[in-house]
């Protein structure tokens, strides 16, 4: 689990980010791109869409670290529950695009790389770490998703679409 200091310094970090969203994508993807060719096939020709997506699952998945110990008694509708949503981009990650294993850990060298491009100092050692961990917890639910049995695309609910960045932050 995370620390509250590791949460504390990913939401601190994500709020710098947020403003340059678009360039953080940017540089993530382009990253990516470089890091592994073969991936570029599995995105479309215009990756503004794509680009949203990225940085909207990402924002939800910060929202979702500052989550109450004392909120896991309570029922949550399952589109705002954050480890739901993470099991559901697992699974269509792995049964509608085939993201193999070795492809999460290209995807976190992209992410530290432009993390660290976009961030600048701000993206200390500590900081560095509690991206780590976040990304590692996230990548493991995603994978433990991935085995569950052979769906098709209507076996996948439409992911929540009330995740948006804030727009005055973007």
């Amino acid at each position: 689990m995370l620390s509250d200091g590791q949460k504390q310094a990913i939401a601190r970090t994500w709020r710098l980010v947020l403003p340059i969203a678009d360039t953080a994508a940017d540089l993530f993807y382009k990253r990516l791109f470089e890091l592994d060719p073969s991936l570029r096939p599995l995105f479309p020709a215009d990756m503004a869409a794509q680009r949203r997506k990225l940085m909207q699952a990402l924002h939800f998945i910060v929202r979702g670290l500052d989550w109450p110990e004392s909120a896991w008694a309570e029922t949550v509708d399952e589109k705002d529950d954050v480890v739901l949503v993470i099991l559901a981009l697992g699974r269509r990650h792995r049964h509608l695009y085939r993201v193999e294993d070795e492809h999460y850990q290209t995807v976190r060298q992209a992410l530290f790389w432009a993390l660290g491009h976009g961030l600048g100092e701000a993206f200390t050692p500590e900081v560095r770490d509690a991206w780590a961990k976040a990304y590692d917890l996230v990548a493991l639910l995603m994978r433990s998703a991935r085995d569950q049995g052979d769906m098709g695309k209507e076996d996948f609910p439409p992911l929540p679409r009330d995740y948006d960045l804030p727009a005055s932050e973007v």
